[in-house]
Formats: C-alpha cells, structure tokens, sequence
C-alpha cells in the first residue's frame, strides 16, 4: 500500500510539473536587428553597381558601335534580380538603346530633364538617382555610370533602372525575419524610394495626399529625418488592406554615392 501511495504520489508531482512547464509563456522572437538589415540593403545595391563598374570595364572602351553598347546592356541586366532595365543614355541625354526588348518602344526618348541625367551631363560619375516616373511607366530609381571612349572622352553612360519594390522582400527573406515584419526606406525630404507596396514608391511622405489623414507618420517621418537611427510608432494602414494599425518602427542609414536612404524596420 506505501508503494502504491508513494508511486501515486510520484505521479502526481509528475504531473504538475509537466503543466507547469507547459503553461509558461513561449520566448519571444528577438527584434530583427535593422542594422543588419540595412547593410544588407546595401550590400544588394553596391553589387548591382559593382557588376556595372566591372562589365565596363571588361568592355575595353568599345562603345563605338551599336552591337558593341547592346552586348554591354545585355551583360548589365543580368546584375542583380531587381534590375528592370539596361539603358545607354547619350551625350545628349537622348535614352538611346535599351535592353529588355519589350521596353524599346522608349528608345530616342529624350530624358535630358530628369535629375539623375542632368547630374551626369554636368558632372560625369557614378550617380544614384532619387525615385522618379520612368519613361517605360514604371516607379523606379536608377544607378548610372559614365562611359569614356579610347580617348577617354565621354562617350553617354550606362544606367540601371530598379525594382525597389522586390528589395525588402529579399533582405527579409535572406535573413530569415518572421512574418509580420516591413521594410522600407525614405531619404532625408520624405520621399519613399523602397517598398514592398509599388504604389507608394515614388510617393512624399509630407505631401501626398495619400498620407493627409495620418498625422502619427508625418510626425514619425520628421523623426527619421532628423536622425540617422531611431525608433518610434505611427498608425497606417495594414499591408494589403485598408484596416489602420498601430506599428512599431526602428531605422539606421545606408549611403550610396551620396544619396542617404533611412531603411525602416517596421512591426505591426
């Protein structure tokens, strides 16, 4: 009988730790470490502009022919995933040639008033655009190198239009971030030039009418402004609804040539 009670007894204990153990609450995830993830975003974009310095290069110079320019925008596309298009802009700013195919309807465009082609007829060197409407109808920002003939005259430049909108998704997806997370990136006038909505990409955050009734984000945005790193909260509405939430918001800064981004991590 002792046996029987001592063993009862054993079982009972048994037992209650085993509830125990399983009524504690589940570790929360650690945060995303958005400075990784920043330099992961840059990490992307430098490769992109690595790969056009190298094809260039490789290029010796032979850029006199049409054949010659298309083999080099043919080499550049294939630079990094969210390349959508290869273009030889002139010295004349005239978009010349451009790879994919079914974008030359756009070929002889001239696109000699954007910012980013300004900067390179007056200033010849690599060159990050701000987000701008692109002829081909797309939102986009762009990386632009200059190119020199044998006599290291310039000779037009070599330009990369980017899907920025496909870029959050692989630094979340390489870092393996759990779901309910952002990723996006405005620079320092509220412009948003990354997103995994494209309709915002392009958009100001101070003065799109889109984002008129959401005080909270402004107020956030002159935030992320004045500072390359922080944190705060705003309300917006949900990714792929119109249901408003309150979100959490941490960013850090990556530069490339010159131009600053504000990555912004971003749990709802």
């Amino acid at each position: 009988m002792k046996t029987m009670t001592a063993i009862l007894c054993f079982l009972l204990a048994l037992t209650a730790i085993t509830m125990a153990a399983c009524s504690k609450p589940k570790a929360e995830e650690p945060t995303p470490d958005v400075t990784v993830l920043a330099k992961d975003m840059l990490d992307n974009l430098n490769q992109i502009d690595a790969v056009m310095a190298e094809k260039i290069t490789a290029s010796a110079n032979k850029f006199g022919t049409e054949d010659e320019i298309r083999k080099l925008l043919a080499e550049a596309l294939q630079a990094h995933p969210i390349v959508l298009t290869s273009c030889y802009v002139d010295t004349k700013g005239i978009l010349k040639y451009l790879e994919p195919a079914h974008y030359q309807d756009s070929e002889g465009v001239d696109i000699s008033k954007q910012a980013h082609t300004i900067a390179m007829l007056e200033n010849p060197a690599p060159t990050f655009s701000t987000a701008f409407k692109a002829v081909e109808g797309f939102a986009t920002v762009a990386i632009a190198r200059p190119l020199y003939d044998a006599n290291q005259k310039f000779a037009g430049s070599l330009v990369l239009t980017l899907d920025t909108s496909v870029l959050p998704k692989l630094v979340l997806d390489k870092n393996a971030v759990p779901a309910g997370y952002e990723l996006w990136a405005m620079e320092t006038d509220g412009m948003i030039v990354c997103d995994q909505d494209k309709v915002e990409i392009g958009l100001n955050v101070f003065t799109d009418p889109m984002y008129e009734n959401f005080e909270s984000l402004k107020s956030l945005a002159k935030s992320i402004v004045a500072s390359p790193q922080g944190e705060g909260e705003y309300s917006f509405k949900a990714t792929g609804s119109q249901v408003e939430v309150a979100k959490k918001a941490v960013w850090d800064t990556i530069n490339i040539h010159g131009r600053e981004w504000r990555v912004v991590l971003v749990a709802s």
